[in-house]
């Protein structure tokens, strides 16, 4: 029996092996030596081991003597006699067989396990015999006559010798209190010599079950058997067997050897682990954990990595620590101890040699209290896989480097006090919510991103920008509807300013009708007709003029847009989209030019439009005109000039009637390029209405593509929580209350406040006095805001403005101005169609409510479920101090032991704690109990750290004594699986 400082640490033991002279089939031919050096020799090491006979433990004797004054099995540090026995139940092979595996703790162990054998019996012929060697061989003589030989006799009586099960039952009644402490019982469970081959005979199957309920162990092998006894099997879970066995069973399994080339050789290499200490009391252990105490294969259980694994802390220049090396478990640790023992210095001292502790500590930590006073002392981690960490200083800058990652994850007391406050859930806790959901993405999913925030931002930026651009174009819009409504206004004046341009252009002609001599009417009539033509062909050219500057003012965009608006576009498109990892000539693809040859067409556009004019002004040169022989419709504007002049001239008119001529024709010109321009202007407001409809049809539209986006966006944050969603559904208990909810958050408030700015709450309306828009919103809009599809959503907005535009305007202040009311209207119409204040918000929820509201000690629970039972990707140690501060012991047990206890098997957890639920219905792997002593001639106190497991005797008694409820925790843990050793009262 041995120890061990680091606690329960997976050891292979053989529980069932025989020895030289083993009573029956006894094949090893008296060669102790090549026996024993075959146990010394076994790989893996047998630690453990269970010497096997039939009725006696006559080869227990001998082998613990060679142990003991030979100094033989010196790696073997368990041995534990075995005591195999047949039942008077035969199978259709053989007996069934029943295996007494006894303590050696006690002193007097062999006096009593004798003792208790003899008090078996077996009938035969009228007589009966006790299971001692000499009624063994008066036995093994009556039942052979022939038997001379005492061992001879031994081996025969052996042979015959059953023992009924009820007469087993009869022995462990009245020795109850000594075979509770020193005693289990295995049966085997095989086809052969087990209970198993009674399953097909309706006539024991009460009479199995009931033997299989009074074992303790099955001895047993197949994975099959194992999944059934640990209620793992399809139709036959825990429930069914506690029912019909009382409890879940352990299968163990030995090399059951009867010749040297047997011994620690089983079948398949199915090797026997233990976890625990090398003592009896890790197979009492193996009984009330036997899925995570045993297993059966040709390795161990894989655990933590051991890269990242804590083996082992070593504490420099440190006086006041009187224990400067520390071995750690793979597993769960458990650090105890009364307050101001030392507990969080140890977390701390872990912590800082992994680079988890920050360079700002509470001043109610150890190291910010101690300060100064730890001087030159440093503290170095080592790994399990042999990887040494650097010495840590345990004061000063050194201690800790933001740059370098921590290898650990560390939930100091502050950290999950700020955590569990309401501020902290709405940054610290979500960041950590988001690691973990990043960590359980797969590679081939993180799109390289090296973080969730990261992840996101690329899933979510196309969509991001689209919404942007939907919200700044419905922005637009309402102002492209305020200038068709303004256009759409002008109409009346427009029609009136017509009429009145065409009545001055009347009345101007008539002015120079009159300044014409009446005598010389045909000639006047002349100059009128020549005077028109000239208007009109001077007309044609200054549209032509025009025309031309469009035309060259077109060229100049073209190049501008070729030499830099499409170079910027383009460049920007490669670097925004560099991570499609286009080929440059795939990329050509991309770049925008114009379809058509627009330099040609604008080239030829311009040489016609200057070739018209010149036409115009002076003709074709290749077509000269005779001005005397065609029309003067036909000429151009030079000789139209000057048939005006010389018709000008036959009129006569006097110089200064010529002056006030010219004037009015002047005038004319000018009236007629108005008219045509208000005649334009009229025609692009009659047309007014109409885009005004339709841009009123795109808003609603790109409303509804608004909160498309934001359902789009809901499904990409729910696949990017995919991981945690499945984690959570898959999940019962506590972790199955948990909830991954995607919901649109509305600030109702912000966007009636802002409404409220536009309107004056005083008048007589729907939304007179603060909160009336508010609470107009909250019944017709909040809900499809909140719930509603995109179609819906702008059913409802349609419908608010319908039923409520009246109200609306009779709440809007009194603005004379009709461009200003025009443009308030506007401004309203964008306002209710803004969607800045509907975010889409995403988190957990337990049991339907939110963690923003759920008290600290269910925030607590949320916290650890996080870290111990959803974040099963980070293998890092986990360090917790003091997790169930905010926690009722109920909840402790009931939602976080399980947890703990699956956690356990990935990564290495380190916890200080105060709740025995933690420590022993944990199962926890290993025990740290820290002490302290104070002396008034040093400035710290002696703080020392003791270890071990659960099981020794010593560790117990400080879990006791230190944990409140710490007897009861023990208790309850051997109730629930219904077992009940009988042992002294652990508080003494």
């Amino acid at each position: 029996m041995i120890w061990n400082s680091r606690g329960s640490i997976w050891h292979r033991w053989d529980p069932h092996i025989h020895a030289p002279g083993t009573l029956l089939s006894d094949q090893f031919g008296g060669d102790w030596e090549a026996y024993l050096s075959a146990i010394e020799t076994a790989y893996p090491p047998i630690r453990g081991l269970g010497i096997t006979d039939y009725l006696t433990i006559e080869t227990y004797k001998q082998v613990r003597k060679r142990k003991l004054q030979d100094g033989r099995l010196k790696e073997t540090f368990c041995l534990f006699p075995n005591v195999e026995f047949r039942l008077d139940v035969k199978t259709a092979a053989k007996a069934i067989n029943v295996h007494l595996l006894f303590s050696p703790d006690d002193p007097q162990h062999e006096y009593e396990i004798e003792r208790i054998l003899g008090k078996l019996r077996f009938e035969f012929q009228d007589r009966i015999y006790a299971c001692t060697p000499t009624e063994l061989i008066q036995l093994g003589r009556a039942f052979d006559r022939k038997q001379t030989d005492d061992l001879g006799a031994l081996r025969t009586g052996a042979q015959q010798f059953k023992i009924s099960f009820s007469d087993l039952q009869r022995v462990f009644k009245e020795d109850r209190k000594w075979l509770s402490n020193n005693c289990l019982v295995a049966v085997a469970g095989s086809m052969n010599d087990g209970t198993a081959a009674l399953k097909d005979d309706d006539a024991f199957v009460a009479l199995r079950r009931e033997i299989e309920r009074f074992a303790d162990i099955i001895f047993a092998a197949t994975p099959n058997q194992r999944d059934f006894w640990l209620g793992k099997m399809p139709n036959m879970n825990r429930s069914f067997i506690e029912e019909r066995y009382g409890t879940l069973k352990p299968c163990m399994h030995g090399s059951d050897a009867h010749r040297v080339d047997r011994v620690g050789k089983p079948d398949l290499e199915r090797y026997c682990w233990l976890k625990g200490d090398l003592s009896f009391e890790t197979l009492r252990q193996a009984i009330i954990e036997p899925e995570d105490r045993v297993w059966i294969g040709s390795l161990p259980p894989v655990g933590p990595s051991p890269s990242e694994t804590i083996g082992s802390m070593r504490v420099s220049d440190a006086p006041w620590l009187g224990t400067s090396n520390l071995r750690l478990n793979p597993g769960l640790i458990a650090i105890i101890g009364a307050r101001g023992s030392g507990k969080t210095a140890l977390m701390e001292l872990l912590a800082t040699g992994a680079n988890a502790l920050s360079a700002t500590t509470s001043q109610s930590s150890f190291f910010g209290r101690a300060g100064k006073l730890l001087d030159d002392a440093s503290v170095a981690l080592s790994w399990a896989d042999g990887a040494t960490g650097s010495a840590v200083p345990l004061c000063g800058d050194g201690r800790w480097d933001p740059e370098e990652p921590s290898n650990v994850s560390y939930l100091s007391q502050q950290f999950v006090e700020r955590l569990c406050s309401a501020s902290g859930l709405a940054t610290e806790l979500r960041k950590e919510m988001e690691r973990v959901v990043f960590e359980a993405t797969a590679h081939v999913d993180r799109m390289e991103c090296e973080s969730f925030n990261e992840l996101a931002e690329i899933s979510l930026h196309s969509n991001r920008r689209r919404r942007e651009e939907f919200e700044e174009s419905i922005g637009s819009i309402g102002e492209s509807i305020l200038k068709e409504e303004l256009s759409r206004d002008q109409i009346p004046a427009l029609t009136k300013n017509i009429e009145a341009t065409k009545k001055q252009i009347e009345a101007s002609q008539k002015e120079m009708q009159a300044l014409l001599p009446k005598q010389k009417d045909a000639h006047a009539k002349r100059l009128e007709f020549l005077e028109g033509l000239v208007n009109g062909v001077e007309g044609k050219i200054q549209g032509l003029r025009v025309q031309r500057r469009a035309m060259s003012d077109l060229a100049a965009d073209v190049k501008l847009t070729r030499e830099n608006r499409e170079p910027a576009r383009f460049e920007e498109m490669q670097n925004e989209y560099v991570a499609s990892g286009l080929s440059e000539d795939d990329w050509k693809a991309f770049a925008m030019v114009f379809r058509g040859d627009v330099n040609g067409i604008i080239n030829r556009a311009l040489t016609g439009i200057d070739k018209s004019i010149t036409t115009f002004l002076e003709g074709d040169p290749l077509n000269p005109l005779d001005s005397a022989q065609v029309s003067p419709e036909l000429l151009p504007l030079n000789s139209l000039k000057a048939l005006r002049d010389k018709a000008r001239q036959e009129v006569g008119i006097d110089t200064e009637s010529q002056k006030k001529y010219d004037g009015l024709q002047r005038k004319i010109t000018e009236l007629e390029g108005v008219l045509k321009r208000t005649e334009e202007a009229k025609k692009l407001a009659e047309g007014a209405e109409a885009r005004r409809a339709e841009l009123v049809k795109r808003r609603r539209q790109q409303y509804v593509e608004v909160f498309e986006s934001l359902a789009e966006q809901e499904q990409i944050l729910g696949a990017l929580y995919a991981p945690l969603r499945k984690r959570l559904e898959d999940s019962d208990g506590a972790l199955g209350k948990l909830a991954f909810v995607v919901t649109r958050e509305v600030n109702l408030k912000s966007w009636a406040a802002r409404g409220e700015k536009l309107i004056d709450l005083r008048y007589d309306s729907a939304f007179r006095g603060r909160g009336a828009v508010e609470k107009q919103a909250t019944a017709r809009l909040l809900e499809p805001w909140q719930k509603g599809t995109p179609e819906e959503v702008a059913e409802a907005m349609e419908n608010f403005r319908r039923d409520l535009y009246g109200e609306i305007r009779k709440s809007l202040p009194e603005v004379q101005d009709a461009v200003e009311r025009h443009r308030l209207l506007q401004e309203v119409a964008t306002w209710l169609h803004d969607t800045s204040h509907i975010t889409m918000e995403y988190g957990i929820t337990y049991e339907g409510v939110t963690i923003e509201r759920l008290s600290p000690g269910t925030r607590g629970i949320v916290l650890l479920l996080l870290y111990v039972a959803i974040d099963i990707h980070d293998r890092r140690p986990l360090f917790i101090d003091q997790p169930e501060e905010n926690l009722d012991p109920r909840s402790v047990y009931k939602e976080l032991v399980p947890h703990f206890r699956e956690a356990k098997r990935r990564r290495q957890i380190v916890v200080v704690t105060h709740n025995a639920n933690l420590v022993v219905n944990t199962d926890a792997d290993q025990v740290i109990v820290a002490t302290s002593e104070r002396t008034a001639d040093k400035p710290l106190p002696t703080m020392t750290y003791d270890s071990g497991s659960i099981e020794n005797p010593d560790i117990r008694k400080l879990i006791c004594r230190l944990l409140e409820g710490g007897q009861r925790a023990f208790r309850e843990r051997e109730k629930r699986y219904r077992i009940a050793f009988d042992e002294p009262d652990l508080d003494t």
